[in-house]
Formats: C-alpha cells, structure tokens, sequence
C-alpha cells in the first residue's frame, strides 16, 4: 500500500459505486427487470455493471420494446431510492470542491442521479453528464470528455474517479488518470484503487485564475490486470 499526490484542475466522478453506493436497489430493479423477461438475473447483473439502460436493455430485448423498458426502469429507479447512501468521506470531499472544478459523469439517467445523490445528501453539480447527454455510454469517453469541456478543462488536467471497468476504460481513452474506487478484484483494470475517500487530502490552490487542486489519497493498492 502507498499514498500519492495527484495535481490538476478537476474532478470526474462516476456516481454509482462511486459516490453512492447503489447496489442494493440497482439489483433489486435489475432482477426485478430480469424477472419480466424471463432472463438469467445474474448474467444480466454481471453485464449491467457501469452501462447505460439502454445498452443493457438493447441487448436483452427486441428493438420495438426497448423504449417501453427504458421507461419502466426510470420509473421504478426514480421512485425506489431505498438502501442508497452516500460513500465514506464523499460528503466530507464535494463540500469542500468548487463548483468548476467537479463533475458527474454517469451511466444512469439525469432524474434518477439526481433521485440518489439528494436520498443520501451530496450536492448537486453544476455539470452533470448523464445517459441521455451522450450517444455513447462507457466505456466509450465521450461522457468525460464532455464533463471537461463543459469545465473548460483540458482532459489532460482531469482526474477520473470510477468503481467500473467500463469507465476506467473510458477514462483511458479520454486521455485522463485514474483511480479505482472499490476493493474487489477487476480483471480488466490495473489502476491505483482505493475502497473510499475517508483518505483523502484535498489542497486548494486558489492564487491562480483557476484553482489548482492536490489530491492525495492514502492506502492505494494495485488490483488486477492492465486496461486492454
């Protein structure tokens, strides 16, 4: 284990497994869903982690239903918050952000991010990239390459926070580094991990015309094999 400094101009987080923790209802829905169609819940499970809806579903379902699915599930997800609550030391780091030094980029839609971030207390950003702002989900980077322009920030000043091996690949590709939020193993990510943000630093540096931010964040470990 090790701690290391991160210097830059922004933020990105992902939501989901990120700065809330979401699992409860998000398999309680995604087995629900699974369950209308006769699907193997697992599978549909181990395929959902940090993809869009409409990526899910448009591989389960004939293309004529998609549309219909979509609406069930931001509605069931809109309406069920329970069980989501907030990440260790998330709060504690939102708070003390600027409001153009950070963003959410994440795979759910606008109304139920926001649905979760305002059932366990977090703020709302200014930018909020969400499923319906891209063409693309993860692991695609056209979402945090979004989320940096609408800061005016070069993708090379930004750091990525993510749980998946969708968006750690997004975030590659984007030309930005990385950190794991998470414990388990990913086969697909070999990146500085940390299981939350309770040992975490954050420095300001405002003499600037914009901030300066210094991460540092402690325990790392190494998990897993390299983004391919």
């Amino acid at each position: 284990m090790w701690s290391i400094p991160w210097n830059g101009l922004a933020l990105l987080f992902d939501l989901d497994g990120t700065l809330v923790d979401s699992s409860v209802p998000i398999e309680r829905h995604t087995r629900q869903w699974a369950a209308r169609h006769g699907l193997n819940p697992t599978e549909v499970l181990d395929f959902s982690h940090g993809r869009r809806d409409r990526d899910i579903v448009s591989r389960y379902v004939h293309p004529h239903a998609v549309e219909a699915e979509l609406t069930w599930l931001y509605e069931v997800s809109c309406r069920d918050t329970e069980g989501v609550s907030a990440v260790p030391g998330s709060l504690e780091l939102l708070s003390r952000l600027p409001a153009d030094s950070w963003a959410i980029v994440t795979s759910a839609e606008r109304e139920v991010a926001v649905a979760r971030l305002r059932a366990c207390g977090l703020p709302l950003p200014r930018v909020l990239v969400a499923a319906g702002d891209v063409s693309r989900g993860k692991p695609d980077p056209e979402g945090f390459l979004k989320a940096a322009a609408r800061l005016d920030v070069s993708p090379f000043g930004c750091l990525v926070l993510e749980d998946a091996a969708p968006g750690l690949q997004a975030a590659r590709d984007a030309g930005m580094q990385a950190i794991r939020i998470g414990s388990d193993v990913l086969s697909t990510a070999f990146v500085p991990c940390v299981s939350n943000f309770k040992d975490t630093e954050l420095e300001i540096d405002e003499s600037g015309a914009v901030p300066l931010l210094t991460l540092t964040v402690g325990a790392l470990e190494r998990l897993g094999q390299p983004v391919r």
